[in-house]
């Protein structure tokens, strides 16, 4: 962006958060897209907070998250975008941490968990009940394990996204 306006920040804002719910929301029309949509849906958190900040990236991710919450047929997805979303601006200041990488994981599975805790627990989602009722345990834990080795990939995926933004999308802005 060449020049940094209030009006063109809340432009770019508008047009990403647009794009970032036509994501997110086929997830709940599809089963097999309730847990990749919000992690795509946050991806397109990183043009903004490279262009505007943390404090814009905040808020394009509060706003989007409470739309979600608003707008999804199913709640599942708007739920782990609530909890997962910010994290391509988390990515950073975990990495600066010692034993970055345990921390990310505990992060990965302290959201998971928790979100499908309050979903299951409190929100008393009866249609992920039933399909959580049928899975037996051993399933779940290897679900859990196969979110962790995906969780690697999008971390990578994370950086690549900036460096592709940065290199060849952000010059010609």
């Amino acid at each position: 962006m060449r020049r940094k306006t209030k009006a063109s920040a809340v432009a770019l804002c508008g047009v990403l958060g647009a794009l970032a719910l036509a994501v997110l929301l086929p997830g709940g029309v599809i089963p097999a897209a309730a847990i990749s949509c919000p992690v795509l849906a946050s991806l397109v958190l990183i043009p903004v907070y490279l262009e505007l900040g943390r404090k814009w990236g905040l808020l394009w991710y509060l706003t989007v998250a409470i739309l979600g919450l608003v707008l999804a047929p199913v709640k599942e997805c708007a739920i782990l975008f609530l909890c997962f979303g910010p994290y391509p601006m988390l990515r950073k200041s975990f990495g600066r941490l010692p034993l970055s990488r345990l921390v990310k994981h505990l992060y990965l599975n302290a959201v998971v968990l928790g979100a499908y805790g309050v979903m299951i627990f409190v929100l008393e989602l009866r249609e992920l009940v039933a399909e959580y009722a049928q899975t037996g345990k051993w399933m779940l834990a290897l679900l859990l394990v196969m979110a962790n080795v995906s969780f690697v990939l999008y971390d990578l995926l994370i950086g690549r996204v900036e460096v592709l933004y940065l290199v060849r999308v952000k010059p010609k802005l």
